[in-house]
């Protein structure tokens, strides 16, 4: 073989390995190239799923704390309207003072003090309630309570006292009364 076709096969064989190397490194590439587009489809679908969950959480949490907000105004207005008709309750309540059967109320409420201090006790009735009550005891004291009704009985020496005025009466009534008008405005439990 001569010097010419020495170059000539060298050159030939060169071709055809550049030939082969370029195919393998399009094909290579191909590959790569399916394979991002593989990579980039997965991760656009993640990114989706991911973009629709925290969509998703987002409505959750706005609708939850639309709920709670909707709840506590809904709760805010029937305490109002509780108070409301607590206010009227007290009123009817108080108002007691002036209707009939009031003086035998008067006389069991000053009894019921008495009868825990004898003879010692001391009885303190408002200013409209004072000629009643000076028929039904002879411990009235001329100095007079700042209540609405009822009495205020004390023992000699003014350390105890048992608070048997309409105030009284009604505060520690008071929960029970709640409850008891939120059933009969709301139905079922009370607050």
């Amino acid at each position: 073989m001569s010097l010419e076709n020495l170059k000539k096969a060298m050159i030939e064989e060169a071709k055809n390995e550049a030939k082969k190397i370029t195919s393998e490194a399009e094909k290579e590439a191909k590959q790569n190239l399916s394979e991002a587009e593989k990579n980039a489809k997965e991760i656009l679908q993640k990114a989706r799923e991911k973009t629709a969950k925290s969509i998703e959480a987002e409505r959750k949490e706005r609708a939850s704390a639309a709920q709670l907000k909707a709840k506590r105004i809904v709760s805010e207005a029937r305490n109002r309207v509780v108070e409301d008709a607590m206010q009227q309750v007290w009123g009817e309540f108080s108002e007691s003072a002036k209707g009939k059967g009031y003086e035998k109320l008067l006389k069991n409420l000053i009894m019921q003090g008495e009868k825990e201090f004898g003879e010692k006790a001391i009885v303190a009735v408002n200013k409209s309630d004072l000629g009643a009550a000076k028929r039904i005891s002879k411990n009235v004291s001329a100095k007079t309570a700042e209540i609405s009704g009822g009495a205020i009985i004390s023992s000699k020496s003014g350390e105890i006292t048992i608070d048997n005025s309409l105030e009284a009466i009604f505060e520690n009534s008071k929960e029970n009364v709640r409850s008891m008008v939120y059933r009969e405005l709301f139905g079922g439990k009370g607050k």
